[in-house]
């Protein structure tokens, strides 16, 4: 019996994505486990798929989204239209897929979109979720007694004690067996529920408190303390105690009742041909192709002619791209990520810098530790466990342990500090020991954040002056694994040719006070900085043993080519060197070089940054944006991976010179560097799926902010390291803060899906794809979509279920057809 009820329990949870802690937050689909379904049938309670009607009007007057980008939208949306005969109505010829775009426009949208509704936290909700928090809650006041036994042990012991709940309930709790199972199982029976209606009340309970149980989902699988079984076990005792009944979760408000394809057809007749009468014929023709596009079809068309509008005007700028230059002299490889490729552009109006996009992590997935540091770093994607441990080494051993010391005693400062918040009589003591100064350092950090700053960097140097190190690759990796990757590494990028120097530039985030750090950080590398990777990657690219075993495999690194790490910061801009000590005398002019045109270029960045950040000023320099990274009351630090709308994988030509607008995940590729294929096929089933899953995150946070965002920060309160609550308690909140996606009532991040667009053999692509069940459900479902074309100046094709489509020339519509305002 409890191995079935348990196997229940998984089937109802199966469709639960897991939402990842904050100090290691991790993009994620929240309705990833929908992929297998095609995106239009993804339809949940009080989810919105799309924008409302409204928002695409606005657009329509405006001009973001084109009557064109309407018929086409329905053209690829209903391929029936495409060989349907087209209708004579009075002096004008109209296509099916016109008139379906007609009849769009001619929409009433206040009448067909209702906002998604917020679940009712009833009072097990509140009870389950105090509980949950208390026995996760890794720096509690107090420690919740019987924990190392699991949840529902330690609740079990407790709940007779728990005062929200009526004396008679206590009563009812005493008696419940000691393991969760046969607990879960004795409510199950209690309540009256049927073994035909356990799996389905099972669901009904696991979407009361969703991002709890997100999160519950990804713990049993990482930690091991708590188990949705456990959890279920709570929550039914609870309702058999209370005598609730199992509720099905909210359920969306129905659309108005559609209207019948005739009545529809006899108004586009009507705007077309006056408001006399229509003729039968007329009529029944008009209403034959629309019935091929049902009312609740239309908002989705809506989104996808958003979309393709997006997207031509993209593929319409990469062929204005510039060539290459031959005269590099330093090679930047920078994360994929939107970010980097502001940095990119700025940095490559000089010629003697040449740009390459590869994914954050550099190939190299590691669990870091630093020099006698205490615990590590798994410095990976999501997608990786590690496996590799890479550990950071002194140059200067005689310095080394004064650091060591000072960090270390910073560290208890800052623990006892933080006692205050856990400990009752701590703040009393605080307050009279160092409140002074603790007072005017906080008024310091509130009227004059960059001095606050500016004096604890001053502070950092003197105390904990910094040492030179290096990290040890050898010990980690065999000579073999070492040479694996630089191949892989070398042959995914498309690095064909070394310019004399090459940086590997990992990406990371300053900012204060920020619950979300981790998500402004490198996702390629579990949400930390990437920086240990780098100075990994340039440790192995510059091991002569590696450079020789390349060259056996066909890949020539030259003598004189040197690489070496560097940090991106995406609030600053700054491009920092790392182990530059290690730098030899022959690449130090150029690293000189390099760093003046970074700084330059940093500073033109950050000023363009300026103009979407709310709040900021280009006329106001680049020194107002950075110093927000200190100030602990800044809701705006950055703008993270916000419009992030496509991913280009293909020679850096195709968009060198070219204004994306920070908006596109950029990996390099080039074919003739790959002759099997297999670079292509790790792009797409490795960075293209995080790209999405990011891409995703934010597109259901902008369109869910209350339900799969984390609504506004202002109200946020922090579980320990877990997550956010918005105000004392209640459910977890998973996804996007409001102010990732939104200033004051509007968004600024535009909900797109990922446009992935490719320059490689299509053959080559469709095999991949084939054999690639995620890549199947992604592109084939429409999730996200794929444009490719083989070569440069070849006609771009549309990725579909059953093969390529060709891009239809974008011309103009018959005169008169689409020009009416609406």
């Amino acid at each position: 019996m409890t191995l079935i009820l348990r196997a229940k329990v998984g089937r109802a949870a199966h469709d639960i994505v897991p939402s990842w802690p904050l100090d290691s937050f991790i993009a994620v689909n929240p309705l990833a486990e929908a992929e297998r379904q095609p995106f239009e049938h993804a339809h949940l309670p009080g989810v919105a798929m799309t924008r409302p009607l409204t928002a695409y009007f606005a657009d329509l007057r405006s001009g973001r989204i084109t009557s064109a980008d309407l018929v086409a939208a329905v053209t690829e949306r209903i391929p029936e239209l495409v060989d349907a005969d087209g209708i004579d109505l009075g002096e004008l010829r109209m296509s099916g897929a016109e008139l379906v775009a007609l009849e769009l426009q001619l929409e009433r949208p206040a009448t067909l979109h209702r906002p998604p509704l917020e679940p009712h936290l009833d009072r097990v909700d509140q009870i389950t979720a105090k509980w949950v928090a208390a026995f996760l809650d890794p720096e509690p006041l107090w420690t919740m007694p019987d924990r190392a036994a699991g949840l529902y042990a330690a609740w079990r012991h407790m709940a007779r004690h728990d005062t929200d709940l009526p004396r008679r309930a206590r009563r009812a709790l005493r008696s419940l067996p000691e393991r969760a199972d046969d607990a879960l199982g004795d409510a199950i029976t209690g309540l009256g529920i049927s073994e035909d209606e356990t799996e389905l009340a099972l669901r009904a309970e696991l979407a009361r408190l969703s991002g709890w149980v997100s999160h519950i989902k990804w713990r049993a699988e990482h930690v091991g303390d708590i188990d949705l079984t456990a959890y279920l076990a709570l929550r039914f005792s609870l309702r058999l105690a209370l005598r609730e009944r199992v509720v099905p979760g909210a359920r969306a408000a129905p659309l108005d009742a559609p209207e019948q394809p005739r009545s529809r057809a006899e108004r586009v007749v009507r705007h077309l041909l006056g408001p006399q009468a229509p003729e039968r014929h007329e009529t029944s023709a008009v209403a034959l192709l629309l019935a091929l596009h049902p009312v609740r079809e239309h908002p989705l068309t809506w989104q996808r002619a958003y979309e393709l509008h997006y997207r031509d005007e993209l593929l319409s700028s990469i062929d204005s791209g510039a060539q290459p230059t031959e005269r590099a002299t330093v090679q930047l490889v920078m994360c994929i990520d939107p970010r980097s490729e502001g940095m990119r552009r700025q940095l490559e109006r000089t010629a003697v810098i040449e740009t390459v996009g590869f994914a954050g992590f550099f190939g190299v997935p590691i669990r870091f530790v630093r020099y006698r540091a205490r615990g590590a770093v798994n410095s990976l994607p999501a997608l990786l466990s590690p496996r590799h441990t890479v550990t950071e080494s002194p140059s200067d051993r005689a310095h080394a342990p004064r650091r060591t010391r000072a960090l270390r005693v910073r560290d208890a400062l800052a623990s006892g500090l933080h006692a205050g918040d856990r400990v009752a009589a701590a703040p009393f003591a605080l307050a009279e020991t160092a409140g002074w100064f603790l007072g005017v350092w906080a008024a310091l950090r509130t009227v004059a954040p960059g001095l606050a700053a500016r004096i604890a960097l001053r502070l950092d140097a003197v105390t904990a002056p910094s040492v030179r190190s290096e990290v040890t690759v050898a010990d980690a990796f065999t000579l073999e694994e070492r040479a694996g990757m630089a191949e892989t590494a070398l042959r995914m990028m498309g690095l064909t040719r070394c310019a004399p120097l090459v940086v590997l530039a990992g990406h990371g985030s300053t900012t204060t006070n920020n619950l979300y750090e981790s998500s402004l950080e490198c996702g390629a590398c579990g949400g930390n900085p990437g920086a240990p990777n780098a100075r990994a990657a340039a440790a192995i690219f510059n091991d002569p043993d590696v450079r020789e075993a390349l060259s056996g495999r066909g890949i020539d690194i030259p003598h004189g080519t040197f690489f070496v790490a560097a940090e991106h910061n995406t609030m600053s801009d700054l491009v920092t060197t790392l182990d530059a000590h290690l730098v030899p005398e022959t690449h130090r002019v150029a690293l000189a070089d390099f760093e003046i045109l970074q700084r330059q270029a940093a500073h033109r960045l950050v000023r363009e940054r300026s103009a979407d950040l709310p709040g900021a000023s280009a006329r106001r320099g680049a020194a107002p944006v950075r110093r927000r990274a200190h100030d602990w009351a800044e809701v705006y630090p950055e703008l993270g991976l916000a419009g992030n709308a496509a991913m280009i994988i293909g020679p850096r030509e195709l968009t060198r010179g070219v204004d994306l607008h920070r908006r596109v995940f950029l990996h390099s590729y080039r074919t003739e560097f790959d002759p099997d294929g297999r670079a292509l096929e790790t792009i797409l089933t490795a960075p293209v799926v995080v790209a999405q899953w990011i891409n995703h995150q934010y597109y259901f946070s902008a369109l869910n902010p209350d339900r799969l965002g984390a609504g506004t920060k202002t109200i946020h309160n922090a579980i320990g390291t877990l997550g956010v609550l918005s105000g004392q308690g209640g459910d977890l909140r998973r996804g996007l803060p409001w102010q990732s996606v939104g200033f004051g009532a509007d968004l600024f991040h535009e909900p797109l899906r990922l446009a992935v667009v490719v320059q490689a053999p299509l053959a080559r692509i469709g095999e991949i794809v084939s054999r690639n069940q995620v890549l199947r459900d992604l592109f084939d479902n429409g999730w996200i979509t794929l444009t490719a074309r083989p070569e440069p100046g070849a006609p771009w094709h549309r990725y579909a279920q059953y093969g390529w489509a060709a891009l239809p020339e974008r011309t103009s519509t018959p005169e008169g057809a689409l020009t009416w305002t609406v």
